[in-house]
């Protein structure tokens, strides 16, 4: 199973406070009827949703029967529009508002192709879990090195790098 970094699961709870959209379950709270029902449809059509970690669902039916909504794993955003279908989520590359009545989240993907759902009153949830999820799990440590000063050599007085052990002119050893 993919597990999410505690800092990225952290990242979502934080923003999961300032969600405007109600009934959105988070991580560990999802769970329930309308889930289940949205899992076995998934199930069925063999997505490998078992191997991931699940981030962000919601329901979209009226009635809570779970037959309509999306899903976002740790790998994968899922969602029902005509038929379940499924982006991966590091291939998203941005996203943003759309349609004729900005009615539709347009997600642009790495190879350009361009996928449009009706989803615009939950773009700031959306787009805040992809961002997490597409950030990178470890931060490289960047070895900062001094500047090298310049001095003057005391035996030749000629100008030279401080980093170096001797005068590169006179071979004067440093001190």
């Amino acid at each position: 199973m993919s597990k999410l970094a505690q800092k990225k699961r952290d990242l979502i709870l934080g923003s999961h406070i300032n969600f405007k959209a109600k009934g959105i379950l988070v991580l560990d709270d999802i769970n329930g009827k309308p889930f289940e029902t949205f899992k076995n449809i998934l199930v069925k059509r063999n997505s490998p949703i078992s191997n991931e970690e699940l981030v962000f669902f919601k329901d979209l039916t009226w009635f809570g029967s779970g037959e309509e909504g999306f899903l976002i794993t740790s790998e994968y955003f899922y969602y029902y529009q005509w038929g379940f279908k499924v982006i991966k989520i590091s291939h998203i590359r941005e996203l943003k508002i759309g349609g004729l009545l900005n009615e539709n989240i347009i997600f642009t993907l790495e190879n350009g192709q361009t996928i449009s759902i009706w989803l615009s009153k939950f773009f700031d949830e959306v787009k805040a879990v992809i961002e997490i999820l597409n950030t990178v799990d470890t931060i490289e440590e960047i070895e900062i090195k001094p500047a090298s000063v310049q001095i003057q050599c005391l035996g030749c007085k000629a100008i030279i790098r401080s980093d170096q052990n001797f005068c590169e002119y006179c071979r004067s050893p440093l001190l």
